[in-house]
């Protein structure tokens, strides 16, 4: 018996589980995982379906169902590794885009990998046959209807957006980010939008050492006027877990994390209101720099702040 999570229309978490095969209530959705394997040569992993599954013997992508307790990340990492014994750490997948339909939101990844077809293990009942496929290749299958259709539609509508990602990941191995009291989970991975002045960012979940989560960070990797006004670190300890100076651990995770990128230094901001975590910033070991003004084009502006607090960490 699988079971998933389940989530509202706004993906949160319903707090119960869902039967792989059952009717679905109303409003309720899960969560899926698509991974676009894609090699140096600019080609596609495919794998065809087995013929005693839906669309039999048509050729799609490696995804599946996030199973309950997991992130789509974590099953992206199981997904391959089930169907085509690719072996891969969490930082190397980047999530690209997400699609909405019907009862469920599917998170779409890309892994960049170069393995020969003969390495491919794949699983006996999932799958009958792999190739590597040019995006003329995979055009040529829909087009004949000897691809799934559904996973034809969204290759249409995103194999632009794959076609700008960069030819290597900007992320490095987050294994090591813990401590004695928590760890920093990997949720997702977000490459550079430089027309929005956005850089190559981490998202994490902050956890207790059995796996609970307490709160939520982020790192973003680079330096440019946006970062100075919004800062390389965000933060938030949910309710039940303040007090402990959890912020400020994860902070220092986060801090050795920025370190593998060379950064030199990193900026967080506040509003001035926010003494909770100008005190974070403090224990951190930040020096306060200045009050700024955010500007209007900045969508902090557009949630209503006019001002944060800037603070600089030496690295």
């Amino acid at each position: 018996m699988e079971l998933w999570d389940l989530f509202d229309s706004e993906r949160k978490p319903l707090g119960r589980t869902h039967v792989r095969g059952e009717a679905f209530g109303e409003g309720e959705y899960y969560v899926c995982v698509e991974v676009w394997i894609r090699n140096s040569k600019g080609e596609f992993l495919i794998t065809k379906r087995h013929p005693a599954k839906k669309a039999g013997n048509q050729w799609e992508f490696v995804g599946g169902g996030t199973l309950a307790g997991e992130t789509t990340l974590q099953s992206a990492v199981r997904e391959i590794a089930e169907e085509t014994g690719i072996v891969a750490k969490e930082h190397e997948f980047t999530l690209f885009t997400t699609y909405q339909r019907k009862n469920y939101f599917q998170d779409i990844y890309l892994l960049r990998r170069d393995v020969d077809i003969e390495d491919i293990v794949l699983q006996p009942d999932e799958a009958v046959d792999a190739r590597w496929a040019t995006e003329e290749d995979i055009l040529a299958l829909i087009a004949n209807q000897e691809f799934v259709y559904s996973l034809g539609q969204r290759f249409e509508m995103y194999r632009d957006t794959v076609r700008q990602l960069p030819e290597q990941s900007s992320f490095h191995d987050v294994s090591d980010l813990r401590t004695d009291e928590i760890f920093l989970r990997l949720v997702r991975t977000c490459e550079a939008k430089p027309e929005k002045q956005w850089v190559p960012a981490y998202h994490f979940e902050i956890c207790l050492l059995d796996g609970t989560k307490i709160g939520i960070c982020d790192l973003r990797i680079g330096h440019n006027d946006k970062l100075y006004v919004g800062g390389n670190i965000g933060y938030g300890i949910d309710e039940p877990y303040r007090g402990h100076h959890y912020a400020a651990k994860a902070c220092e995770l986060l801090f050795a994390q920025a370190r593998k990128h060379d950064l030199g230094y990193v900026i967080i901001t506040c509003v001035p209101t926010n003494d909770a975590s100008a005190r974070t910033c403090e224990l951190a070991g930040g020096t306060y720099l200045e009050t700024v003004d955010i500007p209007e084009d900045n969508e902090m502006y557009a949630e209503g702040k006019r001002q944060v607090k800037v603070y600089r960490f030496e690295l």
